[in-house]
C-alpha cells in the first residue's frame, strides 16, 4: 500500500517499478483513492462497510463542526453527513503522524488514535463516531 501510495503522489519513479506493480493483484480492503500526496481521507465507513463517502482534510482540524462528507469514489453513504462524530476510517497520505482526537482542540484527555506515515485503518471504538478534530 505504501509503494502504491508513493507511486501515486509521485515519489517513486521508474519503469521497472512501474511494470512490477502493474502486474500485482490490488489489495481488496484498500479503498479506491481519493486522496492524493498531502492530505487524509476521513471515511463515514468502515472498510468492511466500502468506506462510503468521503472528507478530504489538507491540513489541521481543530474541530470538524461545520464539515460534511461527499460522495467519492467508494460510494454516496453519509454524503451530507457531519464529519464531527461519524468517521470511522481514514486514508493517510501524508508523511507525518496523522491523530484522530475524541475532542476539539486536540484533546486527548478522553481518547485519540495516531496513524502512522501513509497508514490506512478504521478508527478504534474509542474515537469511531467520536471524532472531533485531526491533525498531523
Amino acid at each position: 500500500m505504501l509503494v502504491k501510495k508513493l507511486l501515486a503522489a509521485g515519489a517513486v519513479a521508474g519503469s521497472l517499478l512501474a511494470a512490477g506493480l502493474a502486474t500485482a493483484a490490488p489489495a481488496s480492503a484498500a479503498p479506491a483513492y481519493d486522496c492524493t500526496s498531502g492530505q487524509v481521507c476521513l471515511y463515514y465507513n468502515s472498510a468492511a462497510y466500502g468506506y462510503g463517502a468521503v472528507y478530504v482534510q489538507t491540513g489541521p482540524v481543530s474541530d470538524y463542526a461545520g464539515k460534511t462528507f461527499h460522495a467519492g469514489r467508494n460510494g454516496s453513504s453519509g454524503a451530507g453527513v457531519s464529519v464531527k462524530n461519524h468517521a470511522a476510517s481514514v486514508d493517510s497520505w501524508v508523511n507525518s503522524t496523522f491523530t484522530v482526537y475524541y475532542n476539539s482542540g486536540y484533546d486527548c484527555s478522553v481518547a485519540c488514535q495516531s496513524f502512522t506515515p501513509f497508514a490506512t485503518g478504521d478508527l478504534n471504538a474509542s474515537v469511531k463516531n467520536n471524532n472531533a478534530s485531526g491533525k498531523w
